[in-house]
């Protein structure tokens, strides 16, 4: 496995178990009526500190076992696979995007969503904004991951 894919792999369980923890906090907050602004601003400053803490650390680690791999230059292989995983992720990433916008313009349509969480109605689009970008980065990661292991 090279230091790229082993890279991407932990990058992958990092992602999937902070926003796991995140969403599964919004759900269990929602079932208790207990989401508010504060609480929903809190959990993102968590993930996010998380997150940047996390994929630091990861990368030291990765770093310190293969530490002769560190530097390698991608080759033409790693640059169409990274393309690939982009290039999915982006489709994926325009489509939240403008079901962010619709819900913007149509709040009609949507307001089972805004019900639901029993906040203002910014705060579901930035969820809305926040799954999409998560959605489109696993997609990303899932991607190359699976060009790295099918090979290319």
């Amino acid at each position: 496995m090279s230091y790229k894919e082993r890279s991407i792999w932990v990058s992958l369980a990092i992602t999937l178990y902070i926003w796991f923890n995140y969403f599964s906090e919004l759900y269990w907050a929602i079932q208790q009526d207990s989401l508010t602004i504060s609480s929903m601003k809190s959990a993102l400053f968590t993930v996010v500190t998380m997150t940047i803490a996390l994929e630091i650390l990861h990368h030291i680690v990765i770093a310190i076992i293969d530490n002769k791999n560190t530097n390698y230059d991608e080759d033409e292989r790693d640059k169409q696979i990274s393309l690939l995983g982009s290039q999915s992720a982006y489709y994926l990433l325009s489509f939240t995007t403008i079901a962010a916008v619709l819900h913007l313009l149509f709040p009609l349509m949507s307001q089972g969503l805004v019900d639901i969480l029993n906040l203002p109605s910014e705060y579901a689009i930035i969820n809305i904004i926040i799954f999409g970008a998560l959605t489109a980065e696993v997609t990303k990661f899932s991607t190359q991951i699976f060009y790295y292991r099918r090979g290319f």
